[in-house]
C-alpha cells in the first residue's frame, strides 16, 4: 500500500502529512519520525521489519542517533495507541527479528477519496492553485541562487567534526586539562598514571615521538595548567591534602615553585592567564550561610608582592563558579557557574564592574570553557540527557551549536585557534558484587545494554531496582527486576532525571528531575502508576530525596540545609540544625547525615533530638556518597561508602555494632560513578553501584583548518 497516503489501522486514521493519530474522534500530533516509522511498518505487512532496516530507512543509516530514536519511538506510539485504544495491541516485537504490526493496515475507503478529491479539484480551487503555482515559479526564480548558497553553508556547518580529530596521547590512566604554549611547540597535561598521584607532564608536540618529561615529581593532586606568554613559567593549583589546595608559579627552567594564593580543597576549582601574561585569574572559596560559595580573584603578576583583587559579585551571590577563562582583551570573564536551581551555565562577566549576563539555559553539568584566540565564540563542554559533549557559542548571534563529539571535556584554544581536550566519555552500567562471598569475585552488569544507566535504588517491598536510563532517548525513570528484566519506563518528561528513591513500604519513588533550568521534585505513585506534578514548595533547588519512616515524608536539601515535605510540597520544617546536603530517616526514626567536610556521619536521635558523632572517621567520596544498610535478624546495621584517595577507589562497608571498617573490593580508577548512588540487594547480598564503562581518558585535537 502507499504509506504516503492516509490509511487506517482498525479504527484508527493515520494521517501521514498531518502527523496525526485519530481513534474514536480523539486525535494526537506525533512527532514526523513516530508517523514515517509506523508507515513503514506498515508498508511492510505482515513481515517483521529489523531495527537495523529500520534505522536505515527512518535514520538514514545513522546508527548514533537511531539505535536510542528507534526505541523512543517505538515506547511513544504504543503509549499513544494504549491511550486512544486499550484493547487492541497494534506494535509487536517478534524476538531476534524485530518489529511488525499486529493490525493490518489499510487504505481510505474509496467514497471517502473520490469526495475528497471532489472537493479539492473543484472550479475555483483550480485556478487559485494554477495562480499559486505561478507565483511560486516566480519566487523560487528570484531566490534560487541564494537558498543554493545558503544550504550549502549550512552544510559546511554540519559536516562532523569527528573525522578531524587527533589524538595526541595514549598512555594508560588519565590524561587530563591541556595547555600549548604559545609557539605550539609544547603541551603541559596532568597525567594520572594507575595507582599513581596526578602529576604534571611536558610534551613536545614537534617530536611526539620523544618520551614525556616529567615536570613534577609529588604526593599532591595538580591539575590545571597556564603557560605564561614567554613560556618561561607554569601556573596551576595543586591539592595537597583534603583541606588545603594552592595556587602555584613553576619556573620551568629551574623547577622553583612559589605560592601564590590559596584555593578550594573540596570543590572544584580552576585559572586562567590573560594574553598579556601581566594577570592571572582564580577561583576562591569563602564560608557563607549553609555552606561555602566561591569568589572570582585578579592576580597582578607583575608586581613581586602578591596583589589580589576581588572581582565584584551584585547582587545575591549564593552560587559556586567551576569554570573560568579570559576575553582575549582581558576586559571580560566567562565563568561556568553552578546555582541554587540546581542548573550550571556560562555567565560574561565584567572585570571591572563584575556586571554578569548569563549566556545559556538548561545545562546541569559544564566541564570546562575557552575562547576563541580572534573569533567572537566559546567552546565549552556540558552534560545533557546524560552525555557529555562540546559545544560552540556565538558571542554575536547567541546561538549555541552541538559540536556532535562525545566526551570532549575542557577544551583549550592555541594561539593559531586549533582546539585541544581530553575526551572522556561517561557512559556508564549498573554493575553488582556480591559483599560477603568467601572468593572476590569480579564486578558483574546487572544488565548487559548499550544505554546508559545510573542511580540504582532497591525496595524489598517491591523486589524492583528503581534507576535512571537513556533507553527511550531521554534520562527517564525506570524500574526493573533485580536481575534486570522486565524493563519499565514510569516517566516521561524528556528532561534529566536524578536520583529516584523508594519509600520504605514500596509504593512511591520521589525523584528529581531539570526543567527549563529549574530543579524539580517528583513523586511517582506505583499503586496509581501515576507521576505526581513538580512538587511547589517554593525551594531553589532539590537535593537528593529519601523518605520518612511513615511514607507521608520526603527529607530533602535546600541551599545547604535539610527540609521536611509532605506529599503536597508543604515545608513541614527543618529536620537538622546543622547544615547538611543529604539525610536518611531509619524505620526509628533516627537521622543520619553527613558533616560538611564528608569526613564524618553524625545521627540525631527521635527520642531526643541531641545530634552527636556517628561514625567518627569515615572517607566519604562526597557527601551523598553513601548508603544505610537496616540489619535484620540479628544482623547489625551497616554503612557501604565509596572510599576515594586520588588513584586509590574502593568499595567498602561500616559495621555499626563492631565499629569497624572494611573494604568489600578494590575497584580501577573511575571505575564507579561518586556522584550516582549506590544500594543494596539483601536477599542477594548485591551491592550496586554505577560503573563507567571507559574510565580511559586521552588528549586530542581538532587543527583550526576544521573549525567552524
Amino acid at each position: 500500500m502507499n504509506t504516503k497516503k492516509p490509511f487506517l489501522l482498525d479504527q484508527c486514521h493515520v494521517s501521514v502529512l498531518e502527523n496525526k493519530l485519530a481513534c474514536a474522534g480523539v486525535e494526537v500530533v506525533l512527532q514526523p519520525k513516530f508517523i514515517e516509522l509506523l508507515s513503514v511498518l506498515a508498508s511492510h505487512y505482515p513481515q517483521a521489519i529489523t531495527r537495523e532496516e529500520l534505522i536505515d530507512q527512518v535514520w538514514d543509516s545513522n546508527y548514533f542517533v537511531g539505535e536510542k530514536a528507534l526505541t523512543n519511538a517505538i515506547w511513544h506510539l504504543r503509549k499513544s495507541f494504549k491511550e486512544l485504544d486499550p484493547n487492541n495491541t497494534y506494535i509487536e516485537t517478534l524476538r531476534k527479528k524485530g518489529y511488525r504490526l499486529a493490525i493490518a493496515p489499510s487504505s481510505l475507503e474509496p467514497v471517502e477519496l473520490k469526495q475528497k478529491n471532489a472537493a479539492l479539484f473543484s472550479p475555483v480551487r483550480v485556478a487559485l492553485f494554477t495562480l499559486f503555482i505561478a507565483c511560486l515559479v516566480s519566487f523560487w526564480a528570484s531566490q534560487h541562487w541564494f537558498f543554493v548558497h545558503k544550504e550549502a553553508s549550512q552544510i559546511t556547518q554540519l559536516l562532523p567534526l569527528t573525522e578531524h580529530i587527533e589524538t595526541v596521547t595514549t598512555r594508560p590512566g588519565r590524561e587530563l586539562y591541556p595547555a600549548v604554549s604559545s609557539d605550539e611547540h609544547f603541551m603541559a597535561y596532568s597525567w594520572r598514571r594507575p595507582g599513581k598521584p596526578t602529576n604534571l607532564y611536558l610534551r613536545d608536540l614537534f617530536s611526539p615521538e620523544q618520551a614525556v618529561k616529567a615536570l613534577t615529581n609529588t604526593d599532591y593532586v595538580e591539575g590545571r595548567t597556564v603557560f605564561s606568554p614567554d613560556f618561561q613559567r607554569l601556573y596551576y593549583y595543586r591539592r595537597i591534602t583534603s583541606k588545603a589546595c594552592e595556587i602555584v608559579e613553576h619556573t620551568i627552567a629551574t623547577g622553583e615553585i612559589s605560592v601564590l594564593a590559596p584555593c578550594p580543597a573540596s570543590s572544584s576549582t580552576d585559572l586562567d592567564i590573560n594574553s598579556t601574561g601581566t594577570a592571572l585569574v582564580f577561583i576562591s572559596q569563602v564560608p557563607s550561610a549553609g555552606g561555602v560559595k566561591t569568589e572570582l580573584n585578579i592576580l597582578d603578576l607583575t608586581s613581586d608582592k602578591a596583589s589580589i583583587k576581588k572581582i565584584p559579585c551584585i547582587g545575591e551571590c549564593h552560587f559556586n563558579d567551576e569554570s573560568v577563562i579570559f576575553s582575549p582583551d582581558a576586559k571580560q570573564l566567562v565563568v561556568s557557574r553552578n546555582l541554587p536551581t540546581g542548573s550550571e551555565n556560562l555567565y560574561l562577566i565584567d572585570v571591572i564592574s563584575g556586571d554578569a549576563r548569563a549566556l545559556t539555559s538548561g545545562f546541569v553539568d559544564i566541564r570546562g570553557v575557552a575562547w576563541h584566540p580572534f573569533k567572537r565564540q566559546l567552546v565549552f563542554s556540558a552534560v545533557m540527557q546524560d552525555e557529555r559533549r562540546g559545544y560552540i557559542y556565538n558571542l554575536d548571534t547567541h546561538t549555541v551549536t552541538d559540536m556532535k563529539i562525545k566526551g570532549l571535556s575542557y577544551p583549550e584554544f592555541t594561539a593559531k585557534g586549533s582546539l585541544y581536550f581530553h575526551q572522556w566519555n561517561i557512559d556508564s552500567a549498573l554493575m553488582r558484587i556480591e559483599v560477603n562471598d568467601s572468593i572476590v569475585s569480579s564486578p558483574f552488569p546487572v544488565l548487559s545494554t548499550h544505554f546508559n544507566m545510573r542511580y540504582a535504588d532497591y525496595n524489598e517491598a517491591q523486589n524492583k531496582l528503581a534507576f535512571v536510563s537513556n533507553e527511550s532517548g531521554d534520562t527517564e525513570l525506570w524500574v526493573a527486576n533485580p536481575d534486570g528484566t522486565n524493563r519499565e519506563q514510569l516517566s516521561s518528561l524528556q528532561a534529566s532525571v536524578y536520583n529516584p528513591v523508594w519509600s520504605y513500604d514500596g509504593r512511591y519513588i520521589a525523584y528529581t528531575a531539570n526543567i527549563e533550568d529549574k530543579s524539580q521534585l517528583f513523586i511517582y505513585d506505583f499503586q496509581k502508576q501515576l507521576n505526581s506534578a513538580p512538587l511547589q514548595s517554593g525551594f531553589d533547588s532539590y537535593g537528593k530525596p529519601a523518605w520518612s519512616a511513615d511514607n507521608q515524608s520526603v527529607l530533602v536539601s535546600n541551599n545547604g540545609y535539610v527540609y521536611r515535605l509532605n506529599l503536597r510540597g508543604e515545608n513541614l520544617g527543618k529536620v537538622i540544625e546543622q547544615p547538611a546536603s543529604y539525610a536518611i530517616e531509619t524505620v526509628k526514626r533516627d537521622l543520619i547525615f553527613a558533616n560538611q567536610s564528608a569526613t564524618q556521619l553524625w545521627i540525631k536521635h527521635h527520642g531526643t533530638g541531641e545530634e552527636s558523632v556517628l561514625i567518627e572517621a569515615i572517607n566519604l567520596s562526597n557527601r551523598f556518597a553513601w548508603h544505610f544498610a537496616q540489619g535484620k535478624n540479628n544482623e547489625s546495621d551497616r554503612v557501604f561508602y565509596f572510599n576515594v584517595n586520588q588513584g586509590d577507589y574502593r568499595l567498602s562497608e561500616y559495621d555499626l555494632a563492631t565499629k569497624q571498617h572494611r573494604d568489600v573490593m578494590r575497584l580501577p580508577e573511575r571505575a564507579f560513578s561518586r556522584s550516582s548512588g549506590l544500594t543494596y540487594i539483601p536477599q542477594l547480598d548485591w551491592l550496586v553501584y554505577t560503573s563507567y564503562k571507559s574510565p580511559q581518558i586521552d588528549i586530542k585535537r581538532i587543527q583550526a583548518e576544521y573549525l567552524p
